[in-house]
């Protein structure tokens, strides 16, 4: 079974970034004041990072309404559910980040010494439960619907999936800066330098299920939840300061030797513009 992933053709704007940007730096300021005493909060931080992290949902929506109805802004919400694929992609964007996360983890362990606490592995009856979490209320359909829903086929009838990947990345890794800076949030330990690369990499593994399935958005979906339960099973740097950090660097290092060897295998994917074809895996 083959299918064609197409890319929007309307013409590219920033206003998606503009208004993702603005909805979710505006919820978060807050919670940057009160990491800093400069404000006391009348809810907990954490609240205002979930709501915060909305932006790309409420952006996406909004201009996909302005220009398509409400018909279209259910089109794109449908798109979110397309859950047509063959188990083996189901599979490999599961076991893929799970898979470089552990790796990260043991290569830490091996070099530096440190072992970390795994409190998910421990308690393997929450695995399910928290990737549910991650999925519906922890980065997945707040920030998926945007980045890759909207955003994605606009940048790939603009430029390259290589090129389109990494802008993405990068301005995906941009938008969190704020949650480096509001205690309780998990970027609040990790380098903003390594993170922000990392978005950058994921993105070359995002666009590649993107166009492999026919432009189905649901593997954004599952994958960016994949990778959220990857760090939550395998903690790339410890909560506190001054933690051990070392495992997000070999993380970062695995995910680019394994977009390196990627590229040129399915060299098919990358030298299209406009379209892609999508096919079944496995």
């Amino acid at each position: 079974m083959l299918r064609r992933a197409s890319t929007s053709t309307e013409p590219f704007s920033w206003s998606y970034f503009i208004i993702a940007y603005g909805f979710s730096w505006l919820v978060w300021l807050p919670g940057v004041l009160a990491s800093r005493d400069l404000f006391d909060l009348p809810v907990p931080a954490m609240a205002l990072v979930i709501l915060g992290a909305h932006g790309p949902l409420v952006s996406a929506m909004a201009l996909t309404w302005r220009t398509e109805g409400r018909a279209g802004a259910l089109r794109l919400l449908k798109r979110g559910f397309d859950l047509r694929l063959p188990v083996g992609w189901w599979v490999l964007m599961l076991l893929l980040p799970v898979t470089l996360g552990g790796a990260a983890v043991w290569l830490n362990a091996t070099v530096s010494g440190y072992r970390p606490e795994f409190p998910l592995l421990e308690r393997p009856w929450f695995i399910v439960p928290t990737f549910l979490y991650l999925f519906f209320i922890g980065g997945s359909v707040q920030e998926e619907y945007g980045w890759r829903g909207y955003a994605l086929p606009r940048l790939l009838a603009r430029w390259s999936p290589l090129r389109a990947s990494m802008v993405l990345g990068l301005l995906w890794g941009v938008w969190h800066l704020p949650l480096f800076y509001i205690a309780g949030a998990g970027q609040a330990f990790m380098p903003p330098d390594l993170f922000l690369a990392l978005p950058v990499a994921f993105g070359v593994f995002f666009t590649w299920f993107y166009l492999r399935t026919g432009g189905n958005l649901f593997t954004a979906l599952w994958f960016h939840a994949s990778i959220n339960l990857s760090l939550s099973l395998f903690p790339p740097v410890e909560m506190r300061v001054g933690g051990d950090q070392g495992a997000l660097l070999y993380l970062l290092i695995l995910y680019v030797v394994v977009a390196a060897l990627l590229m040129p295998a399915d060299r098919q994917i990358w030298r299209g513009r406009r379209r892609a074809d999508g096919d079944d895996f496995g």
